[in-house]
């Protein structure tokens, strides 16, 4: 079967107008999927492609969609020790579209001017922290920091080539959290600054590297800015926004957090922080980007809200037990692997 053909199969037109309009017909029949399950069910997600076989065993299933890092983590970025993790993550997001899932990635991108620091603006036991990065001379040509900043848009696009090569499409979330100030790319005083590296970003790997495999999602915070109102801010948060022709679908990572009012996954289906995305990016797909847990299936079927999907960011363990990875991903609600089209179906 083609692509050309089951795209037909799945949809004879797509009413999803894509952000990027040459998308590959792989990426077109992923997204046009996605449209018509939304808000009939929803898609069971995973992070990492480690921990699906712990889902597994708990559920006799396994997510539809699995999450990885474009990022080596080890410091220097781009040294051997980093080079060899990056190349690993993209062989597993291979493995799993040629297994018929669908690949979704974030990127843990490392301060692009302190190459022994983290992406936390605080970094790490192991990390330096990393001043404040001008974002706003970095997409000035000929400044140090747009070197610092093309050094590693080209080195994570040569690696989103390779899966643009082998015809694999990705949910591809950049400057996840992006509102929450602990990344370096959230720049809190000049939010627009962020919305403009999104939209320089966008055109450097459509325009210039021709990825078009690329879905774009744009994921939002649990909080913007401190005190009580964090949890909303529509507004403090809409300066972050690049605009509705640079987002495929828009996403929001959500944690318990007592003081706000989020509770666990197995009692709040997170509907104020549905509503929040509605609000701030009208007329896409609202996803769970990120959560500790599936939230409680019985209550997303009665009355929703309908994310497109839910991705637990844990594997089996303290935060995400077997017994609850048995209550969700085999939940009939949630759609999971075997349940998705036969992408490359032979004839």
């Amino acid at each position: 079967m083609t692509a050309a053909f089951l795209l037909a199969a799945i949809g004879s037109a797509l009413s999803v107008e894509p952000a990027d309009k040459e998308l590959i017909p792989e990426a077109r029949m992923v997204l046009n999927y996605l449209e018509t399950v939304y808000g009939k069910k929803t898609i069971a997600a995973l992070n990492g492609a480690e921990n699906v076989e712990g889902v597994r065993k708990a559920s006799g299933k396994e997510p539809a969609i699995v999450g990885f890092d474009l990022s080596g983590f080890n410091s220097p970025p781009w040294g051997k020790t980093y080079r060899r993790v990056v190349e690993k993550t993209i062989q597993e997001a291979q493995a799993w579209w040629a297994k018929g899932g669908i690949v979704t990635m974030q990127c843990h991108w490392i301060h692009p001017a302190n190459p022994d620091g983290a992406a936390l603006r605080a970094g790490t036991r192991r990390k330096t922290a990393s001043p404040p990065f001008d974002i706003a001379a970095a997409l000035k040509p000929g400044t140090q920091a747009n070197e610092e900043l093309m050094r590693d848009l080209q080195g994570h696009a040569d690696y989103l080539q390779q899966l643009a090569d082998a015809r694999v499409p990705v949910l591809w979330r950049p400057f996840h959290e992006i509102e929450g100030g602990w990344f370096w790319w959230t720049d809190a005083e000049h939010p627009e600054n962020t919305a403009a590296l999104w939209r320089f970003m966008f055109d450097y790997f459509t325009k210039e590297r021709k990825l078009h495999n690329l879905i774009w999602v744009y994921a939002s915070a649990l909080r913007c800015g401190t005190g009580p109102k964090a949890l909303l801010n529509v507004e403090e948060r809409r300066r972050f926004y690049p605009g509705s022709n640079y987002v495929d679908i828009a996403g929001i990572d959500v944690y318990p957090h007592e003081k706000l009012g989020v509770g666990e996954p197995q009692t709040d289906t997170y509907a104020t922080n549905f509503n929040l995305m509605k609000q701030l990016a009208p007329g896409k797909m609202i996803a769970l980007a990120e959560c500790d847990a599936i939230p409680n299936p019985d209550k997303l079927a009665a009355d929703g809200p309908p994310w497109l999907y839910c991705l637990p960011w844990w594997g089996v363990g303290q935060k995400h037990t077997a017994a609850w990875a048995q209550a969700t991903y085999a939940h009939e609600h949630l759609v999971t692997l075997d349940q998705l089209p036969k992408w490359k179906t032979s004839p």
